[in-house]
This record gives structure tokens, sequence and C-alpha cells, in this order.
């Protein structure tokens, strides 16, 4: 979990909320708490190591299924499956728009 990060966006799976070139920071204090729910954006790892942001369609067993806004060019929990509370690093908190490097 991360207290507070920021990471630059590669990719349109997040469009039109969330945009290639973007940066958003990130929270885990919020997660400290209150548990994650569905319709959250997070930051998480998926089984590859790999940090993702996606947001939460859904909560099942302890166990979160991540989707993208833009269903058509995104790779969510269809393909990685659903993943466990361990490997959420926090809560989207801001978006910075592309070419804005600072908070």
């Amino acid at each position: 979990m991360l207290l507070l990060s920021k990471f630059k966006i590669s990719g349109h799976s997040m469009e039109p909320q969330i945009k290639n070139g973007n940066t958003v920071l990130v929270s885990g204090i919020i997660y400290l708490f209150k548990s994650p729910k569905k319709g959250d954006v997070i930051a998480f790892k998926n089984l590859d190591g790999k940090i993702l942001i996606k947001r939460i369609t859904k909560k099942e067993n302890g166990k979160y299924f991540m989707g993208g806004d833009n269903r058509k060019d995104s790779l969510d929990s269809n393909k990685f499956g659903m993943i466990s509370k361990d490997k959420i690093l926090g809560k989207v908190i801001y978006t910075l728009p592309a070419g804005r490097q600072e908070f």
C-alpha cells in the first residue's frame, strides 16, 4: 500500500476520464480507514507485478473485479482474474492533464 505516489498513464483503457499521458496521484491512506468499493479507481499490481489503473466494477468473496472505462480497449479481470485487497496500492485521488508534471 502506498501512502502517496504518482503514476503516468500509458494507454487508453480508462478514457474518457483518465487519458493517455495524464498523471494520477494515488493514496493508500484512504484504505487504512475504509475498504475499497465498487466504482473506486485504483492502482494495483497484477499477477505479473505490473501496476495498472482500473475501476472496481464488482466485489465478491473479498476479491475485486477490475475493469477499464474504455471497454473496447482495456485489459481487465476478464483476462487476468479478480484481485485481492493485498494487491491494491491505493485510490486515484487526482488526475493531472497530459503535459503537466507537477501537482
